[in-house]
């Protein structure tokens, strides 16, 4: 993932998740309409340092359409490993404690996070 993609903004990561959802290229104006709570100059200049950052990408037909280059899950998984290294010595156990303390990771969710686990073991041998 380039640098540029690793700085993608709280307020950037609004319009991704709306270009995700849509599973398609939008308009500008179909990005407004599904983010009420911004004017479009902001979703524009959003839009303009995604593409900066190689995030989003923009095709030109009768207006431009803009789609995510950059996968949830990808930059989810990077988030997720930068937090982990930044508040948790790089420790998932000591993320996973936290989460647990602070009642964020119910006893169902371990559950199934061990059968999970399990079955990805399994899949190995």
């Amino acid at each position: 993932m380039s640098e540029a993609k690793e700085k993608i903004t709280d307020a950037e990561l609004e319009i991704m998740q709306v270009l995700w959802k849509a599973q398609k290229p939008m308009t500008l104006t179909q990005i407004k309409a599904a983010l009420p709570g911004r004017n479009g100059d902001t979703a524009k200049t959003l839009l303009r340092r995604l593409c900066q950052k190689e995030a989003v990408g923009q095709e030109k037909q009768e207006v431009y359409y803009y789609r995510p280059l950059v996968g949830q899950e990808e930059l989810s998984c990077y988030r997720v490993s930068k937090l982990i290294d930044k508040l948790y010595e790089g420790s998932a156990k000591a993320l996973t404690a936290a989460l647990v303390r602070n009642e964020k990771l119910r006893r169902q969710d371990i559950e199934e996070l061990r059968e999970m686990f399990e079955g990805m073991w399994e899949e190995e041998n």
